[in-house]
C-alpha cells in the first residue's frame, strides 16, 4: 500500500479502535495521531511504484481515492500502457478487479488473497486488512527513544484471538509528532516483511513521508518503492467513483 496507501496509504493507516481499552492509552494516541496525519475523510492521490527484483526492474502508476468516512477506496492503474485502466475497488469490504477492455468486473476471492498485488511485494490481503491495524490489534510500547516531536516510540500490535488478520505480531516505530518511521510484519507460517518510511515533505499543508519500501525479510534484492507524487485532503468524492463503469 498498509496506501495503496487508500490504497497504499494502504498499508500505513489507521482506524479508530473498539479494543482501544485492553491497549495502552498512549500508544492508541500516538497510532490516531497517525492516522490524522496521514489520512482525511476523503482524499485523492497519485503515486509511482517500483517492483525491484536481482534480474529486473518494473515501474507503474496509479491514483487513488480513499473514502475513509465510508471504507471504500479506488485505485486506477495509468501506466504502463497495458494495465492501464484497471481498477481495484473495496466497497463493503469487499475487494474487486475491473478490467475496462473487458468491460468485466471480477471479485478477489479468499483464495487469492495472498497473490502479490500487480507483481509486488504487498498482496491483495493488504489491500483489506490495512483498517484492522487499530480495530483488530491491542498495542503497547515497548521503547522510547528520545523526546518531543523528535522521539521515537516502537509498538508492539497483537491481533485478538478471533481477528482474521494475517500477520501474528506488528513491531511499529513512529516519531512523536506522529510520522511513521518503520514497521514490521511477523508471522511463523509467511515472511516477514519491513517496510519503511523516509523522504519527509510538505504536501497539501501536511508535513508526511513521501516513499514507503517494503522490504521481504528472507529474500536479497527484493523490494517494492512507493513514492507519492501528489495529494489532496478533504476532497468531496461522488458515490459514481466507486462505480466501475462510472469511474471517470
Amino acid at each position: 500500500m498498509k496506501g495503496l496507501i487508500r490504497v497504499f496509504w494502504l498499508l500505513i493507516i489507521y482506524s479508530g479502535s473498539s479494543l482501544a481499552g485492553e491497549s495502552e492509552p498512549e500508544a492508541v494516541a500516538l497510532l490516531k495521531k497517525t492516522e490524522a496525519l496521514m489520512r482525511s475523510s476523503a482524499s485523492v492521490a497519485v503515486y509511482q511504484v517500483d517492483i525491484i527484483r536481482p534480474d529486473w526492474q518494473r515501474s507503474m502508476s496509479f491514483r487513488s481515492h480513499d473514502d475513509m468516512a465510508n471504507n471504500r477506496f479506488r485505485m486506477e492503474i495509468l501506466s504502463p500502457r497495458k494495465t492501464k485502466g484497471t481498477l481495484y475497488l473495496k466497497v463493503d469490504n469487499i475487494l474487486s478487479m475491473y478490467l475496462p477492455k473487458l468491460r468485466r468486473q471480477i471479485n478477489i476471492s479468499p483464495a487469492m488473497m495472498q497473490d502479490p498485488w500487480m507483481g509486488s511485494d504487498f498482496n491483495n490481503q493488504d489491500l483489506l486488512e490495512t483498517d484492522s491495524l487499530i480495530n483488530h490489534y491491542s498495542h503497547r510500547i515497548l521503547q522510547r527513544e528520545g523526546n518531543g516531536d523528535q522521539a521515537i516510540i516502537t509498538i508492539e500490535s497483537t491481533p485478538s484471538a478471533t481477528a482474521k488478520v494475517t500477520w501474528k505480531r506488528l513491531i511499529q516505530r513512529i516519531r512523536g509528532d506522529g510520522i511513521p518511521v518503520e514497521m514490521e510484519y511477523l508471522c511463523e507460517k509467511r515472511a516477514n516483511r519491513r517496510m519503511t518510511f523516509d523522504q519527509v515533505k510538505e504536501m497539501d499543508g501536511r508535513l508526511i513521508p513521501t516513499r514507503w519500501t517494503m522490504t521481504p525479510l528472507d529474500q536479497t534484492g527484493k523490494r517494492t518503492v512507493i513514492t507519492l507524487e501528489s495529494i489532496q485532503f478533504n476532497v468531496p468524492l461522488s458515490d459514481e467513483i466507486f462505480t466501475p463503469d462510472k469511474s471517470k
